[in-house]
């Protein structure tokens, strides 16, 4: 039976935290938020890391040793964030430059 965990425990970036508690922001592109509140579920929902390396999609690159990750989302931006025990802390979010 999987235990229902939550993923996502802090988050640094204060749009995307109010983004993510309440659904919306301001100071968000509009045309940005559908995508990142879909990515902040997706991160939220997985039980592993590896779930989050979608092939043509997203790639999640990191340093095991100090639990420091970068998950890249083509065409959307960058998230990095800590992963320890099991948790997303200080999640934030760089969006790429068009």
């Amino acid at each position: 039976m999987r235990q229902n965990v939550t993923m996502i425990v802090s988050i640094r970036h204060s749009a995307l935290q109010d983004l993510f508690e309440k659904g919306a922001a301001s100071g968000m592109p509009r045309e940005l938020k559908g995508y990142l509140l879909l990515w902040l579920s997706v991160i939220h929902a997985t039980s592993d890391l590896r779930d989050l390396s979608i092939s043509k999609v997203s790639t999640l690159s990191g340093e095991k040793g100090n639990n420091s990750y970068r998950l890249g989302v083509l065409g959307l931006g960058t998230f990095s964030f800590r992963f320890v025990d099991g948790e997303i802390r200080q999640l934030s979010y760089k969006q790429d430059p068009k």
